[in-house]
């Protein structure tokens, strides 16, 4: 069967790409291996709550998976947004208002002043250097320097604090008072993630596109340096010029021959792939019959470390963003703290341990969880690329892989920048934007690299 485009992953970047490919006229198919569409940013329900894998809130300020669902005719409402920002610390929650008063706050001002006087790209300058060494420039108040970075390691995930990429984060943070003049704009799609992704296969079905899952691919096929299609396992081959691979750097080699991808290409895959450079957490979804939160139900608060782990998180109450997401009188949170996997990518024994005192920090920093109705454990190892200096910008792929004709890689670990999926939605216009040869019109006022 032959199609214009094959898109391999249905997850935010691949749905994306594929659902704009169909509304321009091309015959796409989109093959997905799960049951379930969202890849990473998928959910599943457990005693009558959803549980996310990864998503958790959306950082899209209106103008990449929102625009795109607005472009494919799917209803994407925003929750309420956060109300607050507590912030652990010496043995209590504090506003994170209250740490850069006076000359703090100047110097937030000056760092927010020079942000959006800098050219987009000029951001790219900063790959290579820390968050807190390009506000230096502007402030030397701690003050300053914490109320970014509290808010970096709830977006993030990064397991140093003092170690977030700038120009990462000073992407996030000029998008975010760009287009809704505040430092972060985070919210929860309503009705939850698996709803969403569904709302899109079908926009993607009834544009005329094919969607294949659950079907794993085994190949991408490539004859005398071009495109000739897509190989299903089973022996099927779906013929096409063109194909877009959304998926994770440590996946993308298994999917091609030898001596298929470029050198240098598979290079900067080998160094984002190493488990060192994974973004990983541990943490505990909760059920109580009272918020379990540090000061209100709708809050985004964050820690640069736990009493007894010393690991710095998040949590996140999603009730209060969507009381859908649970049973009437029940709550749900999700509490989770970042691990370097330099030394820990494997290592059950002390993971283990980390469960254990997590658990006991979270008794103490949130005392309402004493009292759940139950708790899971999860691990997260697959979020994705960390975002230290020297990870991030030109090291990572681009979208188009020149020495191969007709091959464009998306998703949240290429060249992209943004924030889980909203940087995958940003990837996937760009490589379906890449397959058309020019800007869609619809799309022309937003950021992308």
């Amino acid at each position: 069967m032959r199609f214009d485009v094959v898109v391999v992953g249905a997850g935010t970047a691949g749905l994306v790409a594929g659902s704009i490919l169909a509304k321009a006229g091309r015959r796409v198919a989109l093959v997905e291996r799960h049951r379930y569409l969202g890849g990473r940013a998928m959910e599943h329900r457990f005693r009558g709550h959803q549980l996310g894998l990864g998503s958790h809130l959306a950082e899209d300020p209106g103008d990449s998976l929102t625009r795109v669902c607005e472009h494919v005719g799917v209803s994407l409402v925003h929750s309420e947004r956060s109300d607050s920002m507590p912030f652990w610390e010496n043995g209590g929650w504090r506003p994170i208002q209250e740490r850069y008063a006076g000359a703090g706050k100047a110097g937030v001002k000056r760092c927010i002043e020079a942000l959006l006087e800098t050219d987009w790209h000029d951001l790219e300058r900063w790959d290579h250097a820390s968050l807190r060494e390009w506000m230096a420039q502007y402030t030397s108040d701690e003050g300053a320097f914490l109320v970014w970075e509290a808010i970096s390691v709830l977006e993030q995930i990064t397991n140093h604090w003092w170690e977030h990429s700038a120009s990462e984060n000073l992407f996030a943070r000029k998008l975010a008072y760009t287009h809704r003049r505040t430092a972060g704009y985070s919210f929860w799609p309503m009705g939850g993630w698996e709803k969403l992704w569904g709302e899109m296969g079908d926009a993607f079905t009834g544009l005329g596109g094919e969607l294949r899952h659950p079907a794993a691919v085994e190949r991408i096929v490539v004859e005398d340096g071009r495109i000739a299609g897509v190989r299903l396992r089973g022996g099927e081959v779906l013929e096409a010029d063109q194909a877009i691979v959304s998926a994770p750097v440590w996946d993308l080699p298994r999917l091609f021959d030898d001596g298929v991808l470029p050198w240098d290409l598979l290079q900067r895959i080998r160094l984002l792939a190493n488990n060192r450079n994974r973004a990983c957490w541990l943490g505990y979804w909760i059920a109580a019959r009272e918020p379990v939160v540090a000061m209100t139900e709708r809050e985004m608060a964050s820690f640069f470390s736990t009493p007894r782990t010393g690991l710095p998180g998040f949590t996140l109450n999603f009730t209060g963003y969507d009381p859908g997401v649970s049973p009437p009188g029940e709550y749900l949170t999700c509490v989770g703290a970042a691990f370097d996997a330099t030394e820990h990518y494997g290592d059950r024994a002390w993971i283990d341990r980390q469960f254990h005192n997590l658990w006991l920090d979270i008794e103490e920093m949130l005392p309402a969880a004493r009292g759940a109705l139950w708790k899971k454990p999860h691990l997260v190892t697959s979020y994705g690329v960390i975002c230290r200096p020297g990870l991030v910008g030109a090291v990572r792929p681009d979208a188009r892989v020149r020495e191969v004709d007709g091959l464009w890689l998306t998703g949240d670990t290429t060249r992209a920048r943004g924030i889980g999926v909203d940087k995958a939605a940003r990837a996937g216009i760009t490589a379906a934007e890449g397959v058309l040869g020019q800007r869609v019109p619809f799309f022309a006022d937003t950021v992308r690299y």
